[in-house]
């Protein structure tokens, strides 16, 4: 990809022309998160309250100076119990993007943009609770590591990214997610170190059938 320059407004790529493109990772604070809210034309979803001991953990956003945020990724990182009573760190990504983004997709490791003809069918694998709506997502085929779902909140695709994949369905039915762009939710959000979840995936195989 190329920076813009003076021939070019935008950023382009050889492949794909004029691109929005993906910005690197960045640490959570109050100021951060209310920047990103501020500066997205989709929703910046927060698991709200956030489960026990839980910690926001970063955020990465499509941008460029001419154009709010087209996707948008929270990280919440906490310690998730298995069901054998151990405890172990578990990561949630939280995406909110605009068809044809692909931001989702790639951060679970996948080769394609959104999730596809014949994914989102069949019963959902799991409702919560959206921006004061139940959201249907449903399970998309990822790597034995993690758990990928996928629907829509807001008019745009929602993705939700949990490792380890045990965490997913179980963690999942308890959240509710905020949008920081409502004015109402003034929130005092705890963050912790960055989230390497943020950075791009390695390419999954899906589990066996």
């Amino acid at each position: 990809m190329r920076a813009p320059s003076i021939w070019h407004s935008s950023a382009t790529c050889a492949v794909h022309g004029e691109v929005v493109p993906l910005q690197p990772e960045q640490q959570a604070d109050a100021e951060h998160l209310d920047w990103v809210a501020r500066h997205s034309d989709v929703p910046v979803w927060l698991p709200w309250p956030l489960p026990d001991d839980w910690l926001v953990t970063g955020t990465r956003c499509v941008r460029d100076d001419r154009h709010g945020a087209q996707a948008v990724v929270v990280a919440v990182s906490g310690p998730h119990h298995g069901p054998a009573g151990c405890s172990r760190v578990a990561d949630l990504l939280l995406v909110a993007e605009q068809p044809g983004t692909g931001l989702g997709a790639h951060l679970a490791g996948r080769d394609d943009v959104d999730p596809g003809e014949g994914l989102v069918t069949g019963p959902p694998a799991v409702r919560l609770h959206a921006g004061g709506a139940w959201t249907p997502l449903w399970s998309v085929p990822a790597g034995e590591d993690r758990a990928v779902l996928v629907g829509e909140a807001g008019g745009v695709w929602l993705w939700a990214l949990l490792w380890p994949a045990a965490a997913g369905i179980t963690l999942l039915h308890d959240l509710r997610l905020v949008d920081l762009r409502d004015p109402a939710h003034a929130l005092d959000v705890p963050c912790g170190a960055l989230s390497p979840r943020l950075r791009w995936a390695e390419r999954a195989e899906p589990a066996p059938a």
